[in-house]
């Protein structure tokens, strides 16, 4: 399959190669947690035994084909010289057939190479190491205005941090998209907390006590206010890929503002523009 790909802000035709897939795994490798029992046929999996109820996975590794073509040796040097300043170190990894997901990856291996066509020609074999799963090309942000799959006539929503923020009062539910395919860790915001704050999504539920503004950094697993740390009681929890309902209760007699951040997550290609907007609503 040939395609090309851009790798830290540089598109692999700026330097007059051509790329084409070798490896290209569209799941990574699952870590595994088994036992092995006497006098019991298989064995048991505890792989998705744990608070999230689902497996983790290993990185994994794209592999490409970069083919360098140049008029002499001399020539063909020199655009080994620039390709190997440009393939150094970590970074942005976006294919052109996906490109819509952004993966982040670092050259693996040593870049070896043999001249062919009497030094013409050259062809590499480059690996990058790729973080388990892709993320899309924004999150709740929303798109620069200069991206280019962004089309006048499209129905994608202009202000998309708007749709992810929440007006609500005690026992309201709030209807959530996470556009992405795989469960997601955002952060959540929320201001003119007075009191006992309880969010609840399925069988999960996180609890704390504040006033004033109070973030929950879902990744991080903390919560905190400007004064500091607080305690919280329950689970962080993720988002479903989907339509997710979360369940806000407080003690406040104002309702609550609360906004949600995040960046989906694909495990392989994805199209945030093709995503049912109109899913989101308290």
């Amino acid at each position: 399959m040939r395609n090309g790909f851009t790798f830290n802000g540089r598109h692999s035709s700026q330097f007059g190669v051509t790329v084409k897939t070798r490896s290209r795994p569209i799941r990574p490798e699952a870590k595994r947690f088994t036992m092995d029992l006497p006098l019991r046929d298989g064995e048991y999996d505890f792989s998705a035994s744990n608070p999230l109820g689902r497996e983790f996975f290993y990185e994994r590794t794209f592999t490409a084909a970069i083919s360098v073509f140049a008029d002499s040796l001399t020539k063909l040097q020199d655009k080994l010289t620039a390709i190997s300043l440009w393939l150094t170190g970590s970074g942005q990894l976006i294919f052109d057939d996906i490109p819509f997901v952004v993966w982040k990856g670092k050259i693996s291996d040593e870049i070896i190479y043999m001249p062919e066509h009497g030094g013409r020609k050259a062809v590499l074999d480059v690996s990058f190491r790729v973080k388990p799963f892709g993320s899309a090309l924004f999150g709740t942000e929303g798109p620069t205005l200069d991206c280019p799959y962004l089309k006048l006539d499209s129905l994608f929503p202009i202000g998309l941090a708007d749709i992810y923020t929440f007006t609500v009062t005690s026992g309201n539910d709030i209807h959530i998209l996470n556009f992405g395919d795989r469960p997601i860790r955002g952060v959540i915001k929320i201001s003119g907390c007075a009191g006992n704050v309880s969010l609840a999504l399925n069988d999960k539920t996180l609890d704390f006590t504040a006033v004033g503004s109070v973030t929950l950094d879902f990744d991080a697993q903390r919560a905190y206010t400007q004064s500091g740390e607080i305690g919280v009681g329950g689970d962080f929890f993720e988002l479903p890929p989907g339509e997710c309902i979360l369940r806000v209760t407080h003690s406040n007699s104002a309702p609550l503002v609360l906004a949600l951040s995040f960046t989906p997550e694909y495990m392989y290609g994805g199209n945030p523009f093709e995503a049912d907007w109109s899913v989101n609503h308290a």
